[in-house]
């Protein structure tokens, strides 16, 4: 197992990046240091004003010095037992700049060795050394070799950030690299700049840190609509359209959600008050039941119930069919009749039963029982005339018969109804979170996914 080495400012756990040439150099996850081997550094250093550092060697864990170089204009942390060198956020940039020379890593040949002693730092009126321009591929200015391969824990962790009540959300790390300079600004801006920045969101509100090689500074912002910096700046005309969704801009179904959840929630108490209404007034009252015989060797199949009464007012009837079918099937006509007016309604329903073993897990389709309902039926006397078709050589079923039974599927279909808006504006709400996130750390769908799925 690989030893472990923790930051000697933060004591946050170093992370190995492996670079060209076999070169591997260990960078802080946290405060974003470096820590180099001796040798490994491709530039001479001669280190004036020694002075013992305040930590030890994260290596050897043995005591450090705090050296300058180029007249006091980089500190650099040596180890006095095994020479490894630590570089605080930001000072390989400046060492950039102060040799021209943009691969720090690497391996000094023998003569730059020789020479790294009475290498003298440039006066302070003498001009830097140019620094090489930063070639921009793609959109994307390149990120530092001592940042290259570093994992980014963040996307890993996603943090989160609490600033008065308020919890931010982790959205994105990256480095960014000054590719060029226009304009006058408060500090030294220089092409070839990097800093760490981290950006944490709470939609409309957005909070982000940028760590430099001398400060780490928090700022908040809050998303405005193009509209309304257009107005604020008297801009002439309208803002362009917009394109895609920013980090903190606010997801305009977010505001919808808690009244269309709401109007669910007063719908669905209303059905199933109603629904609860009706089964309680409900008479439920069994008017009939009996048993039916049949056999294939029976000429005549149909057979006739006796006559039964249909009390009160018109309401549905409800038919339960229970069968001794078995690995069989069978479709019974039946016809409710009028004993007074021989006017009959007709109807009927499939019953069908298998089951058994398939490696060695049970199975079954189907139900040896049903059940119908007849809708609206008057008060009066009434018989059943019955006709099966089925593939047993015995069907034996019995018939119950029940008057003014409430429906159990017209509240699940209204409910189902009531629904659809919710998950209309539910599905529309994750759409614009999903592209949100696609362009952060945590992107809900990823394009390999996407890529796969065709």
């Amino acid at each position: 197992m690989a030893e472990t080495f923790n930051c000697p400012k933060c004591r946050a756990p170093l992370e190995e990046v492996r670079i060209s040439d076999g070169i591997v150099v260990r960078s802080c996850t946290a405060c974003f240091g470096v820590l180099y081997e001796a040798g490994d550094v491709a530039v001479p250093l001669n280190l004036i004003g020694a002075k013992p550092a305040r930590f030890d060697c994260p290596r050897c864990r043995r005591p450090m010095e705090t050296a300058t170089a180029y007249e006091g204009q980089i500190e650099v942390d040596r180890c006095l037992t095994c020479a490894a060198l630590w570089f605080d956020a930001g000072e390989i940039q400046i060492l950039r700049k102060l040799t021209g020379v943009e691969n720090i890593a690497g391996k000094r040949r023998e003569e730059d060795e020789q020479q790294a002693a009475p290498v003298a730092a440039p006066p302070a009126s003498a001009a830097l050394p140019p620094v090489p321009p930063v070639k921009v591929k793609d959109g994307k200015a390149p990120v530092p070799p001592e940042m290259e391969g570093a994992r980014n824990e963040d996307a890993e962790r996603s943090p989160t950030v609490t600033l008065d009540g308020r919890v931010y959300r982790h959205f994105q790390s990256s480095i960014p690299v000054t590719t060029s300079v226009l304009g006058e600004f408060p500090w030294v801006a220089s092409v070839g700049d990097a800093a760490r920045v981290r950006d944490f969101i709470s939609p409309p509100y957005m909070l982000s840190q940028e760590v430099t090689a001398t400060e780490s500074v928090w700022s908040a912002g809050e998303y405005l609509e193009p509209e309304e910096v257009w107005a604020a700046f008297s801009m002439p005309g309208s803002p362009p359209g917009k394109a895609g969704v920013a980090p903190a801009q606010p997801n305009p179904w977010a505001a919808e959600m808690p009244a269309v959840w709401r109007i669910f929630w007063i719908g669905a108490a209303v059905c199933i008050g109603i629904f609860g209404f009706f089964s309680a007034t409900a008479s439920q009252t069994k008017v009939y039941e009996g048993g039916f015989e049949f056999s294939s060797a029976d000429p005549e199949r149909s057979r006739v119930g006796e006559i039964f009464e249909v009390p009160g007012r018109s309401s549905n009837l409800q038919i339960t069919l229970d069968t001794n079918l078995n690995q069989r099937w069978a479709y019974v006509s039946m016809a409710l009749i009028d004993a007074e007016t021989d006017r009959a309604l007709d109807f009927g329903r499939e019953v069908s039963y298998y089951h058994g073993s398939d490696g060695g897990e049970s199975w079954s389709e189907g139900s040896n029982r049903a059940t119908l309902y007849v809708p609206s039926v008057p008060a009066g006397r009434y018989y059943l005339r019955v006709e099966p078709e089925t593939d047993a050589p015995q069907l034996s079923f019995s018939v119950i018969v029940r008057r003014d039974v409430p429906l159990k599927r017209i509240p699940l279909i209204a409910l189902a109804l009531l629904l659809l808006p919710a998950v209309w504006a539910g599905m529309r709400h994750g759409a614009f979170e999903n592209t949100r996130w696609m362009e952060s750390d945590h992107p809900r769908t990823s394009s390999d996914d996407e890529e796969d799925d065709e």
